[in-house]
C-alpha cells in the first residue's frame, strides 16, 4: 500500500489499516522513528505510553537526565507558602 505526502505534510491512511486498527476520524496516533522508519501507533491508555517512553529513553541512556517538571511547580508553591506564612 501507498499513500502520498500533501504539500502540508500530511498522508492519508488507506482504510484498509483504518479498520483494522480501529482508528476512526478525529482520533490520534502516536508516531516515532525506528532505525529510520515511522511507526503510527495506534492510542494506547497513558501508563503504557508513560512505559514505553522510559524504555526508549533508557535505552538512549537519557532516562533520569531531565528533572521532573512537576519539582519545578512544587518548589515554587512550598516557597509561595512560605513566604505567605512569613
Amino acid at each position: 500500500m501507498y499513500s502520498t505526502i500533501t504539500s502540508k505534510g500530511q498522508i492519508t491512511l488507506p482504510a484498509r489499516l483504518r479498520h483494522k486498527l480501529g482508528l476512526e476520524t478525529g482520533r490520534r496516533v502516536a508516531m516515532r522513528e525506528v532505525d529510520g522508519r515511522i511507526v503510527i501507533d495506534p492510542p494506547q491508555d497513558m501508563d503504557a505510553i508513560r512505559a514505553r517512553a522510559q524504555a526508549e529513553m533508557r535505552a538512549a541512556g537519557t532516562w533520569g537526565s531531565v528533572v521532573n517538571a512537576a519539582d519545578g511547580w512544587r518548589i515554587a508553591a512550598t516557597r509561595k507558602l512560605d513566604d505567605a506564612q512569613s
